[in-house]
Order: structure tokens, then C-alpha cells, then sequence
């Protein structure tokens, strides 16, 4: 699976957004799992949602472009402020938003398997032992298993200090929106 590059992934992101808790580890490895599936119940119900988040998103707060929500980089995340900032239109990365949703299928057995690999980073003299409770991620990781791991929202903590607001893609689609943008497509 490439635990060296998930916990390469998972360190990224807590390094960048330190108010993560285990909710926003467990989402980032729902993204990189099954990618945007779970988002498009229909393609109008996606676009009411991304026109209402564009409304609100505000000037661009030092957010990456694209950033990586898979160990080896094949989805990320676009984030829509910098994004709109660019002159990306909102129907490019719909079209790009479903069509991505449409290529990743996911894997529950994967979806267990990179949890306990993010769980075991955090014990012991693990790179991320004390980052996070062990009890909280244990209890949350048990819960979402026998759910057979649902999406999740993000933890209030992060909502509040990063204003999140972003699609999650497979890489070439969100290369191919770099090119329409005429920006190098950028990896964070």
C-alpha cells in the first residue's frame, strides 16, 4: 500500500492544518479512498452545492491550488478560492468534479487498511504519538468501520480556522483544469 507515502501524506497535512483532528485524518483518507463518489448524488444537486460554496468563499487565504489527497498524488483536492481567483469557472470543475467521481470506486478493506496504518503512526514512538488521543481515534475508527466507513464532514476546529472549501479530484482531471487556467499543474 505505500505506508511509508501515506504517512509522508498524513504528516503533510497535519503539518499544514495543525487544528486537524482525527475526523479530518479519517476524511483525507476517505478522499484518497473513494474519492469524490459519496458527493455527487446527482450532478444538480452538485452544482447548486458548488455555487452556493463559491458564494461564500472570500479572497484566497494562502490555500494551494492543488493539493494532494492521495499517497501517491492520483486525487486531490482544488481548492476553490484560488481556484476562482485564476478565472476557473464553476462548470469546468463541475465537469471535471463528476467525471472524477465516476473513475474512483474505493475499496472498504483499503479504507481499513490505511486507517490502522494511520493509527499505528500515532502510537508508540510513532512519527505522529501524541498528535492525536488514541482512545478518540480508536473509539472513531471502530465506530466508522462498522459503518463501513461513511463519509464524514470535517471537525468544527478546522472548519473555523481553515474555511475549507474544496473539490475533491483524480489528478488528471485536475491537470487538465490547469491547463484550460494556463497555470502549470502543481501538486502541493
Amino acid at each position: 500500500m505505500g505506508d511509508d507515502r501515506l504517512a509522508a501524506l498524513i504528516q503533510t497535512h497535519v503539518a499544514r492544518y495543525p487544528a486537524s483532528g482525527v475526523a479530518d485524518i479519517y476524511k483525507l483518507l476517505h478522499q484518497a479512498t473513494f474519492g469524490p463518489g459519496h458527493a455527487v448524488a446527482s450532478k444538480k444537486a452538485a452544482r447548486e452545492w458548488l455555487e452556493q460554496e463559491a458564494g461564500k468563499v472570500g479572497e484566497p487565504l494562502g490555500e494551494p491550488l492543488i493539493e494532494s489527497a492521495h499517497p501517491e498524488g492520483h486525487i486531490v483536492r482544488v481548492h476553490l478560492r484560488p481556484y476562482l481567483a485564476q478565472g476557473g469557472k464553476l462548470d469546468w470543475l463541475l465537469d471535471a468534479f463528476v467525471r472524477s467521481a465516476e473513475m474512483v470506486a474505493g475499496a472498504p478493506e483499503l479504507m481499513g487498511a490505511r486507517w490502522r496504518a494511520f493509527a499505528e503512526l500515532c502510537r508508540g514512538d510513532g512519527p505522529l504519538a501524541g498528535e492525536f488521543p488514541l482512545r478518540e481515534l480508536e473509539l472513531f475508527g471502530a465506530a466508522r468501520a462498522a459503518e463501513r466507513w461513511p463519509a464524514v464532514q470535517h471537525s468544527p476546529a478546522f472548519i473555523e480556522a481553515y474555511r475549507p472549501y474544496y473539490r475533491v479530484l483524480v489528478a488528471g482531471e485536475a491537470s487538465a483544469l490547469c491547463e484550460r487556467l494556463g497555470v502549470p499543474f502543481s501538486v502541493a
